[in-house]
């Protein structure tokens, strides 16, 4: 009996001891992490299968670059939308073409005659100044030193002044001038000129030539074909 006392007392000491124990050891049990899942890497996932006819294909738009715009071009195309604008909007002046020098014309009363000979209108002895003012801005001028004559070409005639600043002679080298010779130009024939002028003081194969008040007017002829080339009017010395 005595015995039973003592060993109660033992087993109800070691109760709250064991209990502490278990209750550790259940509390690291159950916060251990649970393991994860295990994943067969092997396996291979195969997709469902799609109806490829009744999926729309998918157009991909790939950007381009702008091209650079050449400002030539640019100019050109300016100036091509002026040429299509209406003329009535636009100055006359814009569209109209330069007209060429007008040749000089020769008056009935200045034309060559044997009381009055003249050339392109013109007599012998004529101020430098007139004849400048009347045919206006010549095309080349030219010294012949020889003679010490001052040549002024008009590019269908030219005229020579001497040192006294007067007109010396006159030559006519263009087809398309009318010189005053009652309608006789250049190009025409000997037959025309004897016809329109009269009979010559020389007649020759290369040469016509009419004297007149202290003055020649020479015809100079071409034998091949019996055409005029060139008429000069000068002093008869």
């Amino acid at each position: 009996m005595a015995m039973n006392n003592l060993i109660r007392p033992i087993l109800v000491g070691c109760m709250p001891v064991a209990i502490a124990s278990f209750l550790v050891t259940g509390c690291q049990e159950s916060s251990a992490p649970a393991p994860k899942p295990t994943i067969d890497v092997t396996s291979t996932y195969v997709p469902s299968q799609v109806n490829q006819e009744s999926t729309p294909p998918i157009t991909v738009v790939t950007p381009t670059a702008t091209p650079a715009v050449d400002e030539s071009m640019k100019h050109e195309a300016q100036v091509a939308g002026i040429t299509k604008v209406d003329q009535d909007d636009v100055p006359s002046q814009v569209f109209t073409s330069p007209k060429p020098t007008a040749k000089p014309k020769i008056k009935a009363e200045d034309a060559y005659q044997q009381e009055k000979p003249t050339l392109m209108g013109l007599k012998l002895g004529t101020p430098k100044s007139s004849v400048l003012e009347r045919f206006g801005k010549v095309k080349k001028q030219f010294v012949m030193e020889e003679d010490n004559i001052e040549v002024y070409d008009f590019n269908d005639f030219s005229v020579g002044f001497n040192s006294k600043g007067t007109l010396e002679f006159v030559d006519v080298h263009s087809i398309d001038i009318d010189p005053g010779l009652h309608g006789l130009r250049l190009g025409q024939s000997q037959q025309d000129a004897i016809a329109i002028l009269g009979k010559p003081d020389t007649n020759s194969t290369y040469v016509l030539s009419y004297k007149a008040q202290g003055t020649l007017l020479k015809i100079d002829i071409d034998p091949h074909d019996n055409t005029i080339q060139s008429i000069k009017l000068f002093a008869n010395s």
